[in-house]
């Protein structure tokens, strides 16, 4: 257990993610599996991020690729990758944050498989957050336009500079088009962008071997 005097912050946002973590289609798979008397294996994860990228990435072209026409689709396809997205960012700071936090307080070590594996399947998780923006961007644009105007490329390009550099105005000038709509998706994809950023350097340094100093 926990002193009561060490403050009540780290438990209030622990609860707080550990209800956010509920809200993901992943969780529903392990309840399905459990039920099932399956247990989530490594191999199943690893799929499961591998899955999803490809999945980023396809949808991403096939959006490309429709009209307005397939508003059902699309919509499909946007829902997905904003859940997607939403759930990747909250595992990613659960397990950053609050999975080390819920073992001590149960008296619990906190083991992982691999510090390799895991910077890995985040460097996944990356990618896979820039494709489901650009897939999202050019939905938008589809519904809004009716058509796209500009290459695939030219979509994903703009939308991995604004997570790397925090610059909606890459996002912009690859539409040639200014709504309401896609403003707010640039400042959720450079929030994004931002949490990501800030989740891998920790993962970096956390890898990073222990040296000995001449100076020391």
């Amino acid at each position: 257990m926990m002193n009561k005097q060490d403050g009540f912050i780290m438990d209030l946002w622990e609860k707080i993610f550990s209800f956010l973590s509920k809200i993901s289609i992943f969780t529903l798979l392990r309840f399905i599996r459990k039920r099932m008397g399956k247990e989530i294996t490594y191999t199943f994860v690893d799929s499961w991020v591998l899955g999803n990228l490809i999945l980023s990435i396809l949808s991403s072209i096939i959006v490309y690729n429709l009209t307005s026409e397939y508003e059902v689709l699309l919509f499909i396809i946007f829902g997905y990758g904003v859940l997607r997205v939403f759930e990747v960012i909250i595992y990613q700071i659960n397990v950053l944050l609050f999975d080390p936090y819920r073992c001590k307080k149960q008296n619990k070590p906190y083991k992982i498989k691999s510090k390799s594996r895991m910077v890995l399947l985040l460097l996944h998780n990356y990618v896979e957050i820039m494709f489901w923006y650009s897939t999202m961007m050019i939905t938008l644009v589809v519904l809004i336009l009716g058509k796209v105007d500009n290459s695939w490329m030219s979509y994903i390009r703009s939308n991995i500079l604004c997570i790397v550099t925090f610059d909606s105005n890459v996002v912009i000038e690859a539409t040639g088009k200014t709504f309401p709509y896609l403003y707010t998706l640039a400042f959720y994809e450079i929030m994004s962008g931002i949490i990501m950023t800030v989740i891998s350097l920790a993962r970096f340094v956390g890898i990073l071997p222990d040296v000995e100093e001449i100076d020391s």
